[in-house]
């Protein structure tokens, strides 16, 4: 039964598409995960507010922050860290959907 099955995993298809793969789950988060795009909002008021804390990330250069800007700097990295459990959540959630329709297609579910 199997042996006619020629089975081929994502990766082996479309190891050079991975990457684009894994970037249009993560963009249409924005759109249908109110929380992300909560957390995404919250990141751009706090660029609004504070940006000299966004040079931190753009640029090699050492960058002076007051106390304030220090604690913006924190609030991005912990709402960074926010956006991507959720975009590693997502990924994963997304794997075992791909798994179940391996399987299927397998003739095994």
């Amino acid at each position: 039964m199997f042996d006619d099955c020629k089975f081929e995993t994502f990766l082996d298809a479309y190891s050079t598409e991975f990457q684009e793969y894994v970037s249009s789950i993560v963009a249409a988060l924005s759109t249908k995960d109110p929380e992300y795009r909560t957390i995404s909002d919250e990141i751009a008021e706090l660029h609004d507010q504070y940006p000299k804390v966004f040079g931190v990330f753009d640029s090699e250069a050492a960058a002076a922050l007051t106390e304030q800007e220090c604690v913006a700097l924190i609030k991005v990295l912990e709402l960074r860290n926010r956006l991507l459990d959720i975009e590693t959540r997502a990924v994963y959630l997304r794997g075992c959907y791909d798994s179940l329709g391996y399987l299927k297609k397998a003739g095994i579910l």
